[in-house]
């Protein structure tokens, strides 16, 4: 380790190393430091999905889209009062810009997701699918030793637990659509015949979703000259005049260290949301970091070490929220299950309070509102009956037709995620849920899945809901009765996959202060900053889509400006 770089990125996750690729490609000494022993933080453990509007190869799934109807599009979802005109743009040009770099430079290569429509379906510029993008699959051999230190994708998101597999080969597989068995039987295979891996272990060396991403982008990096260094936490940013030359750091193997950079320092090391008492300070309550579904590294160490040197910082009452269920002590994120037929959310009163089937970033706002309306609902409790439990996967177990309750066994109990009961008054017990008003809530469900019609909260009533329903199931593919027993239920809390305030930046991420200057020699990317999306999701890829794009832009930045 050298004691001056030109560029020093802190964190290891794909904003991070794009950050460091880009300004490696023009001659950069890049140095990265990772707090923990493990590389790709959160980014790693995710589906590794991007939204890019307009990118080059939409039309391959037939969709046709252009910067005016993207831009029309978040301008309509994303609040004026927290982003400008001008971001909304920037972050629409840079995108496919930073997509096309990733294609000519690293293994990386990204398709469109035909049908993965965006969230809000009744907006202006909507799409119906192909501005969420997928990373494919890709071999981690090349990788040796370093792809045994990279977070792994959580088993949720792996077939049985074990098996790599790309979103679209996962949404075929639970959905069981034509051809499943064939994609079952092609990872098997796989699998098997990589005798090396088998001899290493257990892990699956095909790298798909956020390992597939990750594992890309450090093979480029690598290549680049790239030093990464793990075990390294930075604690403060060293701050010469109204410059920011360098970090000080503490590394497991060196101790204390301070290292210099000759042209930036880039912060992309995660949000706070495993700081409890950032977390106390800033987000709404109840909050746990133990509903976090982040990497255990982020405590918004670089969030912290830019006010101290006076910089500015928003949204830091907002997360990516998401519904999670705690299995051990896992927390466990639930994404296209809330939306299924024969599953419902009730507070402690057995009362439904939302649309369970809305974008899973909006369950926070749900939480929070509703228990200001009354509502028990930290937690609330999802139940589902028997026949949703036989063909919808559920918190990473298969549907009870190919994956039976007995052979998930670690699933129950009092260290499970799930309760079973054999019928529905016996589970509210076991929930302590009111009986009297779970039976009411259950019955008003079987009438809207006979008609169709959900009175209360509308569920099934747009193309983001529908999506991921049932589309054998009619009137509402959303829509169905909980009257076949067993019974199941699960507490729910308002989680998160990363917290979506920090430090504010500039179009090219440099780091403002209060006076909204820029600190110079100081970047940040992902969410070490305040979102480029407000409080709102538009759509599946829009924490890795920016995090990537500004980074992008920052490295673009401080190698123009020397």
């Amino acid at each position: 380790m050298k004691k001056t770089y030109d560029v020093i990125v802190v964190g290891s996750g794909a904003g991070a190393f794009v950050a460091a690729i880009r300004a490696a490609s023009q001659g950069a000494s890049v140095i990265m430091l990772e707090k923990q022993a493990t590389y790709g933080g959160t980014s790693a453990r995710s589906g590794g999905g991007l939204w890019v509007p307009n990118n080059r190869n939409i039309g391959s799934v037939g969709v046709t889209d252009s910067d005016e109807d993207a831009y029309q599009y978040m301008r309509k979802v994303i609040p004026e009062d927290q982003v400008s005109d001008d971001t909304i743009r920037n972050y629409i040009a840079t995108a496919p810009k930073m997509l096309d770099f990733l294609s000519s430079e690293t293994l990386v290569n990204y398709v469109p997701v035909p049908g993965y429509a965006d969230y809000y379906p009744s907006y202006p510029g909507w799409k119906e699918g192909g501005r969420t993008m997928d990373p494919m699959p890709i071999d981690g051999r090349p990788l040796g030793d370093l792809l045994y230190k990279m977070e792994e994708t959580p088993k949720q998101s792996r077939a049985m637990g074990i098996f790599g597999m790309s979103i679209v080969e996962g949404s075929q597989i639970l959905a069981t659509t034509p051809g499943w068995q064939k994609i079952v039987a092609g990872i098997f295979a796989r699998y098997l015949l990589d005798i090396g891996g088998r001899l290493r272990g257990m892990r699956d060396r095909r790298l798909c979703q956020g390992n597939a991403l990750i594992g890309g982008l450090l093979m480029a990096a690598r290549k680049h000259g790239v030093e990464l260094v793990l075990e390294t936490g930075v604690n403060g940013l060293i701050k010469e005049g109204d410059r920011v030359v360098g970090v000080r750091a503490h590394s497991a193997k060196h101790g204390d260290i301070e290292l210099r950079a000759e042209r930036g320092v880039v912060a992309a090391a995660g949000g706070f949301e495993n700081n409890p008492q950032m977390r106390g300070d800033y987000l709404p309550g109840p909050t746990d970091t133990d509903w976090s579904a982040a990497i255990p590294g982020n405590t918004g160490d670089l969030i912290r070490a830019g006010q101290e040197i006076g910089a500015a910082t928003g949204l830091m009452n907002e997360a990516w929220w998401a519904p999670v269920v705690k299995n051990g002590d896992t927390s466990v994120v639930l994404f296209s299950e809330k939306s299924k037929p024969g599953l419902i959310v009730v507070d402690k009163q057995g009362r439904r309070f939302m649309n369970e089937a809305i974008t899973y970033n909006s369950y926070g706002e749900c939480f929070y509102n509703a228990r200001k309306a009354g509502y028990d609902c930290v937690p609330a409790y999802m139940i589902f009956d028997g026949n949703y439990r036989k063909k919808y996967f559920f918190g990473g177990i298969v549907q009870s037709s190919m994956s039976p309750d007995f052979m998930n066994r670690s699933a129950f109990g009092p260290d499970g995620m799930l309760i079973k009961a054999g019928s529905l008054d016996e589970l509210a017990d076991k929930l302590g849920v009111d009986k009297a008003g779970l039976r009411d809530t259950t019955s008003k469900m079987a009438e809207y899945a006979r008609t169709g019609v959900d009175e209360e909260f509308g569920r099934g009533s747009d193309a983001h809901d529908r999506m991921y329903g049932d589309v054998e199931v009619t009137p509402n593919p959303c829509l169905g009765p909980l009257d076949e027993a067993p019974f199941y239920g699960a507490p729910i809390y308002p989680g998160d996959i990363g917290t979506k305030g920090g430090l504010v930046i500039d179009h090219d991420g440099r780091v403002q202060d209060e006076q909204g200057n820029a600190i110079e020699g100081l970047y940040a990317a992902g969410n070490c900053t305040a979102s480029i999306m407000g409080d709102k999701y538009p759509g599946a890829g829009c924490t890795l889509g920016p995090a990537m794009s500004i980074a992008f832009r920052a490295a673009d930045h401080m190698m123009a400006e020397a």
